[in-house]
């Protein structure tokens, strides 16, 4: 009996590692940059003291002159598995349709000189597009979320993955809410000085015609 225990020991001892591979997400967060300026980080599945995006209203503004731009920060740990990219998706809801993808570069790896708090563990990895570590290149931001957009108010959506080799994970692990995805909420409204020149113009033209 006692042998028997012995070579179950050493049976358990040679499996291999990657048998017990896995990776997942943590700390991640949305950040926005209005008009090309600083950006503002939201949680979207961290636990910090920033702002929730989820339920959040961005704001009100002038669709005419503002722009808003988004990107994503996150964490990712791996055990016996590979994480390969990390991406951001995002749509408006009130339009359908697909989410657009914003890249989200290499940052840091656990012991990185310089690495920020929460990298805990070997396999722990920061990855985003606000230049930080090795990314030092120019922010990664999608393209005007208010492009084509009327007045009204309207639902931003967000959602985020990261792509793994499939070794012992699957391909993809997204962090989207339970599949509700992360929402908040902004209004557009014109410009008032061109909404005027407007009125003017119209009252303008009346005169003409009534002479």
């Amino acid at each position: 009996m006692k042998a028997l225990r012995a070579l179950f020991a050493i049976a358990t001892l040679l499996v291999p590692a990657t048998g017990f591979g896995a990776v997942g997400i943590y700390d991640a967060y949305a950040f926005t940059s209005l008009n090309g300026g600083g950006l503002s980080f939201y949680d979207i599945g961290a636990v910090t003291g920033n702002p929730d995006f989820q339920g959040s209203t961005l704001g009100t503004f002038n669709r005419f002159t503002d722009t808003l731009q988004l990107g994503g920060q996150q964490k990712s740990w791996k055990n016996g598995s590979d994480v390969t990219g990390h991406t951001i998706f995002w749509r408006i809801l009130e339009l359908g349709g697909s989410f657009a993808s914003v890249n989200m570069p290499f940052q840091w790896n656990f012991g990185d000189f310089g690495a920020p708090a929460g990298l805990n563990n070997p396999g722990d990895q920061q990855w985003g597009g606000d230049s930080q570590g090795a990314n030092g290149n120019p922010l990664e931001l999608s393209s005007n979320v208010f492009a084509g957009l009327l007045n009204g108010t309207y639902t931003l959506q967000v959602y985020t993955q990261i792509s793994t080799n499939g070794v012992n994970a699957p391909s993809t692990v997204l962090n989207d809410n339970g599949g509700s995805y992360f929402s908040a909420s902004f209004t557009l409204v014109p410009e008032p000085s061109k909404a005027l020149f407007g009125m003017l113009g119209l009252f303008g033209l009346f005169l003409r015609r009534r002479r």
